[in-house]
């Protein structure tokens, strides 16, 4: 109990020296500014005046009347003399099991039954808008055909008519996950993929800078009078990643009460798995590189060697990062399946998978096993080089060197 009291005492030395530096401070702000921007970026990214392609399977009667509804109000804002914002093409399906079959490889995007409901995979990545886009495109369609049939039959039908407008008239099935939130937990993954890459790299960053500082000015040898190397790198990465959790949490919330407070944007209901997830892979993604760097910042012999000895950590950061990026849009792909079983690239993976619903329960489970044990493992080999390196001052030390000095 004694030596987990020490690792708390050094983490309380971080959390009060690092949370009331300006560089805390200063990043907090710059996190908190990013965040808008990034809700934004998307829209102006994606967005453009080329004619977007549904095709739709169509099965049963009655579907023809509603797709050539549905691209005429689709189209209805266009100029004379621009292209058609949307193009609708359908192919004809005998059976249902052929019409999904076909939702699944991805030759429709989604299927119209009997002009009274809507069959698509899921609801999509953060990036894949084609399916929830045609959902919209056709539920506004058939809303204005039963308008129109609604007056022509009775043109007092007023609250018939409120009562259209108001509401969905197809009903949307989905052949994995039927979760009306999923789309907003895509932007919530997109959000928080960010955020982690920035979390791992600046405060992984901290811990391999301060422990240079600390040897630069011998400081670490006066605090390693008083505790052991493990405790002391121990209590860096507990301190430090407190701080994280806790900007992580502050962004989060502060951009969270920004959206309703001002009202622009109408928020669905959050699923709170999906927050959990994040926070538990923040940890998971955190601690894994945080000994990496603290490993790393042993070997420095000054401070101008900080920038050169994380170079390898931040490269797996970031192609861990891109690859999300890419499972953002196809979750179930094999990068992303691979992804989320590397112990480097599974704190961003994964979680994004979760939020979209394409993960099973065995492999998240798997993927937690496995970063847990190479947590473990790497606490041991960064333990040993980070105890080996502490007391190397004036040069570079080898990673070789501070491995043999390490069992000392």
């Amino acid at each position: 109990m004694r030596s987990f009291r020490t690792v708390w005492q050094v983490a309380l030395r971080e959390m009060t020296e690092r949370g009331r530096s300006a560089a805390y401070l200063v990043t907090s702000a710059a996190v908190l500014l990013g965040v808008v921007g990034l809700a934004v970026v998307p829209s102006l990214v994606f967005g453009g005046d080329e004619t977007t392609v549904y095709t739709i399977g169509s099965l049963g009667q009655s579907n023809d009347e509603i797709i050539e509804t549905s691209e005429a109000v689709a189209n209805g804002a266009d100029d004379a003399d621009a292209p058609p914002s949307v193009r609708i093409e359908t192919i004809d399906f005998d059976s249902r099991g052929e019409a999904e079959a076909a939702i699944v490889s991805g030759e429709v995007d989604a299927l119209l039954v009997n002009g009274t409901e809507i069959v698509q995979e899921r609801a999509g990545g953060f990036f894949g808008e084609s399916a929830d886009g045609l959902t919209s495109v056709l539920q506004r369609g058939a809303s204005t055909l039963l308008i129109e049939q609604l007056v022509e039959a009775d043109p007092d039908t007023s609250t018939a008519v409120i009562e259209a407008l108001s509401t969905e008239a197809l009903d949307t099935t989905y052949l994995t996950g039927n979760d009306e939130t999923d789309e907003f937990d895509g932007l919530v993954a997109y959000v928080g993929l960010v955020l982690l890459m920035m979390a791992i790299l600046l405060y992984g960053t901290w811990v391999l800078t301060g422990i240079t500082e600390e040897k630069s000015n011998r400081v670490v040898e006066v605090m390693l009078s008083a505790v052991r190397p493990w405790q002391l790198l121990a209590g860096k990465v507990v301190g430090i990643g407190i701080l994280g959790l806790g900007q992580f949490g502050l962004t989060v919330a502060a951009g969270w009460t920004a959206l309703a407070v001002i009202g622009s944007v109408d928020i669905p209901t959050f699923d709170l798995s999906t927050g959990v997830t994040f926070v538990v892979w923040f940890l998971l993604g955190f601690v894994l590189y945080a000994i990496m760097f603290a490993a790393a910042g042993a070997l420095a012999g000054r401070p101008e060697d900080a920038q050169n000895l994380s170079a390898p950590m931040s490269l797996l950061a970031v192609a861990g990062f891109m690859a999300s990026i890419f499972a953002l849009d196809d979750p179930e792909s094999t990068l992303a399946v691979l992804g989320s079983l590397v112990p480097f690239t599974a704190p961003f993976m994964v979680p994004v998978r979760a939020s979209l619903g394409a993960i099973p329960v065995w492999e998240y489970a798997l993927s937690i096993v496995i970063t847990l044990g190479s947590i473990a493992a790497l606490t041991m080999i960064g333990g040993r080089i980070y105890a080996g390196g502490l007391l190397r001052f004036g040069s570079r030390t080898k990673i070789s060197d501070a491995w043999s000095s390490g069992r000392d």
